[in-house]
């Protein structure tokens, strides 16, 4: 059985239409974007870029952001109309109670009111030398600007319709005739209109191709009559009626009026009727914003088209070669589209829908299939036929005969790429293959693994595939080779080839890459011209590159290396494109939003750079009037630049840089969508903030604005205090030191003079004593020798007599002195223990310890001797038996000599026993000496110096702390 191959006529499964139903992309400006009104009479834009719309409810201004609303006291009613713009660049408007406006000082200011000639209806106005010209049924005003002189011109027989300017002059058009003026005063006959012409309501005056052209409809006081409508071109001294089109007949009304070069558009109740003149006709083309009542337009100097309305806000069109065609909302999201033939485009829908636009026919249709599976993949493959990769299966399609074929290759194809018309390079979700399109089950698999894009040059025969690990280069015999960049793998979301010869692959972080033929790799990011680094679908036209990234659509030139931009601003909707299609004047573009069609040739426009301002200042979040420079308080830290760019979307095309010279030099770039720069905790000093609008990707820059800053120091910090304060702090420390110096001095001379008065008094004490020591030593070696002499031991007495001699020269030596050398004094004592030792017979033994560790020091005369004596009287002279010792040791230690005196006699207390028998009560006069020197020597040097008798079992032991100085 024959292989059965189903056909379907696509007219029982879609919707068509013949109209090429495609429209400008606009933006509709409604109260959810702040429109303060959905009722508009005007618009108009001034010097600044301001955009000024007359509404229902007054008067308002917009700079791109925000809406600002102007009234005046003296106002009668809301709704104002007419605006219009004079020489000094100020905006006028008028109302229908015959009250004049204009903004100045950012006020609105009443200048004219002619109440008593409004009679209710709305006057059409001008501003002509210093005056204002005013005109209704039936009369004209003129009103100078600076006199308030009012001149009014009424004719009785015939009905004024309206007053036009034209260049310097001014005509008076009414029922039957045309005149002219050339002060606004007097008004001559020019010509009579004739008895086959008769003015009989409200006129409008326009010109186009340089023409002159009126709009003429009856108005009667119950509304509008508009049953025979007419428009009348001016031939020299007469007019000729132009036959109107059929669609601006019968229930029409024409509201407005708009010279767009080659076409001339009327703002009407049923939409912008655009209409061509010629031969001496206007014909009817299209109709855009069908249904809507257009009141007025604008083009602004970005080239934006405004077009105010009666009850549905504002629409603007910000670019008039960007179209898009009108789906159903559920067929809008266009998942991918190629071009078949020279003459039509197929696209298919996330639904699973099929479109065919047809150029040359300027028809499209729509096909609505039974089975709703999504789209992946559409390819070219002749003039006629195309292939389809839906979810799970293909099907080839015939645009001619709307007629399509299942194939069997298997779905979810990510992208073809076209060999010949039998042959396609396939990635696929597991997948790269080269397919037979008649033959499918005879493919030839280059890669297993998932793969998302891929390219074959006809150039160089070589197929490029975009796998999830990277791009694999294969040559004629299949031969394969990695394609990397900068040493690392390139993930190709993209691909495809100019007519240099480059291959370039669409990235989703590194831009777009270029493979030369020579093996050169190109790169293309944001820092050399590129608005996103994340790119997807690209199509080559010639040596130019069509890119599409997440902030829009670019256009590459590849020779040159510059880019043109299409975003937002320039009217795109949507950056999520799925597909490019390019023919010789248009492109197109696939999209989540529909299908956009582009003329090439003139979508691209220069764009205008615009001067931006300052539109507030805060220091410490208080605002202060904009000025050039400023000086600020010391305690100023926080400072904050408010600045702005007149116009729809005008902000969406540039970057604001910024710098503050003097803590920086470098410029910094404001985040999009910013307009504010804030400086918090700044030092004192002289700033210049610095502030330049530049163009994204452009080469045009704004001038330079500067403000001024300089934050004053704190008083503290300033040079007279300064040095105010270091003469202060010198006359202080001056002051200061030299009475502290005559303080010490005194101090000083008084210390000195009391410590002179101390140790006189001290040594005359000491000597004193001492005076009195000196016989006491000598009388008691006196009766030594006497002793001596009486024993009959006369050898002994002439030893002890020679050694006492010499004892006495010693002390008498020393008398003089209060402190002697230590060696000295310890050689004295040993004499004296000597002489002691003869005169008790040699009974007992001395010993001297520690002697050689004393420093070279000085020390009090005859402080120690006494103890000895006592030693040898209290202690050893009662004491039975031969063994008799008395031990002298010497210590240096916390400022002091330590003496200790030990003696192995009877002890302490026995002495005093002994004592006590004997009936001696009065203290040793040598003991009460000492003591007395001691205390003064204490007193005197206030360290720890004195007597200590320490308990022993055997003897006595007393401990001498002396006070010396060193030599």
């Amino acid at each position: 059985m024959n292989k059965i191959t189903l056909y379907f006529l696509f007219f029982l499964l879609f919707l068509s239409k013949l109209t090429f139903a495609q429209h400008p992309v606009y933006n509709h400006l409604t109260e959810k974007d702040g429109l303060p009104d959905i009722e508009f009479y005007g618009v108009i834009e001034d010097r600044e870029g301001f955009v000024w719309l007359a509404a229902d409810k007054g008067l308002f201004r917009y700079d791109g952001k925000e809406f600002k609303n102007y009234s005046h006291p003296d106002k009668r009613g809301l709704s104002v109309f007419g605006l219009k713009l004079d020489e000094k660049g100020r905006v006028w408007c008028n109302n229908i109670s015959g009250q004049y406006f204009y903004i100045e000082d950012d006020k609105l200011n009443l200048s004219v009111d002619i109440k008593e000639h409004a009679s209710g209806q709305l006057a059409s106005f001008f501003l002509y030398k210093n005056s204002l010209i005013a005109s209704n049924l039936g009369y004209v005003a003129r009103i100078d600007l600076e006199t308030k002189e009012k001149k009014i011109f009424k004719d009785g027989v015939n009905v004024v319709a309206s007053v036009f300017r034209s260049k310097d002059s001014l005509f008076l058009l009414s029922t039957n005739y045309y005149k002219y003026s050339l002060n606004g005063k007097e008004y001559s006959n020019e010509f009579s209109l004739g008895s086959n012409i008769s003015i009989e309501g409200a006129t409008s005056y326009f010109t186009h191709k340089n023409k002159q052209f009126v709009y003429s409809f009856n108005f009667q006081a119950d509304g509008v009559n508009v049953e025979k409508p007419s428009i009348l071109m001016k031939q020299g001294k007469s007019f000729k009626k132009i036959l109107l089109p059929r669609i601006l007949r019968g229930n029409t009304i024409v509201k407005s009026f708009y010279d767009a070069g080659d076409e001339f558009w009327f703002g009407t109740n049923k939409g912008v009727i655009i209409c061509e003149y010629k031969e001496g006709e206007f014909f009817y083309k299209r109709t855009n914003f069908e249904g809507k009542y257009i009141t007025g337009f604008l083009r602004d100097r970005y080239n934006n088209y405004w077009y105010t309305t009666h009850r549905n806000g504002v629409f603007i069109v910000p670019n008039s070669y960007l179209n898009k065609y009108e789906l159903d909302e559920s067929r809008q999201n266009i998942s991918a589209m190629d071009r078949v033939g020279d003459n039509s485009i197929l696209f298919g829908a996330t639904n699973g829908d099929i479109g065919v636009i047809d150029i040359k026919k300027r028809t499209f249709k729509n096909f609505d299939l039974d089975d709703k599976q999504k789209v992946f993949a559409i390819i070219g493959l002749t003039d006629e036929l195309a292939l389809i990769s839906f979810a799970t299966y293909c099907y080839v399609f015939n645009i001619k005969t709307e007629e399509y074929k299942k194939n069997p290759m298997n779905g979810n194809v990510k992208d073809f790429s076209f060999i010949d018309k039998n042959r396609v390079v396939m990635a696929a979700y597991s997948s790269a293959a080269i397919v037979l399109v008649d033959n499918p089950k005879e493919n030839k698999r280059i890669g297993s693994k998932r793969s998302y894009s891929t390219y074959y040059s006809k150039k160089s025969k070589k197929i490029y595939v975009g796998y999830v690990y990277g791009v694999k280069e294969y040559d004629e015999n299949l031969k394969s080779r990695t394609i990397t960049f900068k040493n690392r793998e390139i993930f190709a979301v993209d691909i495809d080839e100019t007519a240099n010869g480059v291959v370039w692959f669409s990235t989703f972080k590194d831009g777009i890459v270029g493979l030369k033929e020579d093996g050169t790799i190109i790169n293309y990011t944001q820092k050399n011209g590129l608005l996103s680094n994340l790119t997807s679908v690209i199509k080559s036209d010639g040596d130019y590159l069509w890119i599409s990234t997440n902030k829009g659509v670019q256009v590459l030139n590849t020779i040159t290396g510059r880019f043109r931009n299409l975003t937002k601003r320039h009217g795109l909707n949507s950056f999520n494109i799925s597909d490019i299609s390019i023919f010789d004047k248009t492109v197109f573009l696939s999209s989540n939003k529909g299908v956009f069609q582009i003329d090439k040739e003139k979508v691209f426009t220069n764009s205008v750079l615009l001067d931006f301002y300052f539109t507030k200042i805060l220091v410490e979040d208080k605002q202060v009037s904009v000025q050039e420079s400023y000086k600020l308080d010391s305690d100023t830290k926080k400072i904050q630049f408010s600045f702005h760019t007149n116009g729809f979307l005008a902000e969406d095309n540039i970057e604001y840089k910024y710098r503050l010279l003097g803590a920086s030099k470098e410029w910094s770039s404001v985040s999009q969508g910013v307009n504010q720069v804030t400086f918090n905790n700044l030092a004192a000093g002289s700033y210049t903030f610095e502030l330049k609008a530049v163009q994204i990707n452009g080469k045009e820059e704004t001038a330079v604005k500067t403000i001024k800053l300089k934050i004053n120091p704190p008083f503290y910090k300033e040079w007279w205090f300064i040095v105010g304060g270091l003469l202060l702090l010198f006359v202080f420390v001056w002051f200061y030191f030299t009475n502290r110096i005559k303080s010490l001095r005194i101090k000083q001379k008084q210390l000195l003079e009391k410590e002179r008065m101390q140790k006189q008094l001290v040594s005359s004490k000491l000597e004193s004593l001492q005076s009195q020591m000196n016989p006491h030593f000598t009388f008691n070696a006196l009766n030594s020798i006497q002793n001596l002499v009486l024993k009959g031991e006369r050898h002994e007495a002439y030893d002890y007599l020679t050694k006492f001699s010499f004892l006495i020269r010693e002390n008498l030596n020393m008398s003089k002195k209060s402190f002697v050398q230590f060696d000295n004094e310890l050689q004295l004592l040993v004499k004296y223990l000597e002489l002691e030792r003869l005169r008790f017979g040699g009974e007992f033994a001395y010993e001297i310890k520690g002697d050689s560790k004393v420093e070279d020091i000085k020390i009090p005369t005859m402080i120690i001797q006494p103890y000895l004596e006592n030693a040898l009287k209290h202690g050893l002279l009662h004491k039975k038996g031969d063994d008799k010792k008395i031990i002298l040791e010497f210590s240096q230690e916390d400022g002091v000599l330590k003496c200790v005196v030990f003696d192995n006699g009877i002890g302490v207390e026995a002495a005093k026993k002994i004592k006590k028998e004997s009936n001696i009560t009065r203290e040793s006069f040598s003991t009460k000496a000492i003591k007395d020197r001691l205390v003064f020597l204490k007193d005197y040097y206030k360290t720890d110096i004195g007597v200590v008798y320490e308990k022993v079992l055997i003897g006595t032991k007393v401990v001498i702390k002396i006070p010396f100085t060193k030599v």
